[in-house]
């Protein structure tokens, strides 16, 4: 549905463009370039840009990981059996089981689907040489959509993750 929207979207946009500019600028009828780029600036911008995730963390099952240093695991939370009440927000934890030698880094992109927001690092609430818990604030997960990250800073690949 959001694609026929986006289509019809771009359609009318380069319609109504190359009308506009044709009567603001009588000499120059070769419009199209102006508006391409006009359209990919807009994409480009535009909000719902949320990236494929690798993962979707179902409530107290632990999920082994082995990161990379070079890119992220993206995952996301489940809605199922993990819901807050509506119109409520709802406190998400998440653990992170390691060796003592391994550093992490956590960050999150909140309402991807809705905003143009940035990558934020987070920080944990609890941490020892093996494990972190990072809590989460967030809404409805069945309508405002975010991102997590983890990637390898140093030490061994292999990790665990559980959201309680």
């Amino acid at each position: 549905m959001n694609r026929y929207f986006l289509i019809i979207l771009i359609l009318l946009t380069s319609y109504s463009c190359t009308g506009l500019t044709r009567l603001l600028d009588n000499g120059d009828n070769n419009t199209d370039q102006y508006v391409a780029f006009a359209l990919y600036q807009y994409l480009l911008s535009s909000p719902g840009s949320c990236p494929t995730v690798n993962l979707t963390l179902d409530k107290g099952t632990n999920y082994p990981l082995t990161l990379s240093s070079t890119s992220s695991v993206i995952f996301n939370i489940s809605s199922t059996n993990n819901l807050p009440p509506p119109n409520q927000n709802r406190e998400y934890v998440l653990v992170i089981t390691k060796d003592a030698s391994t550093n992490l880094e956590f960050s999150a992109l909140r309402l991807c689907n809705i905003s143009n927001s940035s990558l934020t690092i987070e920080s944990p609430i609890s941490s020892t040489p093996t494990e972190l818990q990072y809590r989460l604030f967030m809404n409805d997960v069945r309508t405002l959509r975010n991102a997590f990250y983890l990637k390898l800073i140093s030490g061994n690949a292999s990790v665990s993750i559980r959201q309680d």
